[in-house]
């Protein structure tokens, strides 16, 4: 994932781009190490508590510890924190495809969004994917509405194919 490699530069940003759009867990403990990934860990879990998160605990940086755990309520309480809050955040999930460059200029390589559905549905602004054996797969997606300025965020967890259930739910709440 995200094809990073020891003793490359890369800066927070970058890392913010592979972790959402190809899922990387190497970008997110990368990302951990600017503070040290035990205040990392510690930082996110004191916002979940500041966001009145009640189901959720982070236990390292990329959420592959099976004791971490969260709720589709909490990860829809984030995920609108993140899209009202953050354009940057709107910005990457909302990417395709996207051409990482080095900080010398270089290009590193093209990330290519996990997230299969993007594209393919109308009005969907944005998304991310999530998986681990115990959690299985997971999909929160951001789909404007009709009304202007309104959203939808539709979250899957636990799903045997994400993908499948997520066209399911989209097509309910048309």
């Amino acid at each position: 994932q995200g094809v990073l490699k020891e003793g490359e530069v890369l800066t927070a940003e970058n890392l913010l781009y592979v972790m959402l759009i190809e899922s990387s867990n190497r970008a997110a403990f990368a990302l951990s190490q600017f503070t040290g990934n035990e205040k990392f860990i510690q930082l996110m879990n004191k916002k979940a508590k500041e966001l009145g998160l009640e189901s959720t605990n982070f236990i390292d940086a990329a959420g592959l510890d099976e004791n971490s755990h969260s709720s589709a309520r909490d990860i829809y309480i984030i995920s609108r924190h993140l899209f009202e809050n953050y354009p940057l955040f709107s910005q990457i999930i909302s990417q395709k495809t996207y051409n990482l460059y080095l900080t010398d200029g270089r290009l590193h390589h093209k990330l290519e969004n996990t997230n299969k559905l993007l594209g393919q549905f109308p009005n969907i602004v944005g998304g991310k994917t999530g998986f681990t054996l115990t959690a299985k797969g997971c999909l929160m997606m951001i789909k404007n509405n009709p009304l202007k300025g309104t959203y939808t965020i539709n979250i899957i967890l636990g799903a045997n194919d994400r993908e499948k259930q997520m066209i399911k739910l989209i097509n309910l709440i048309k």
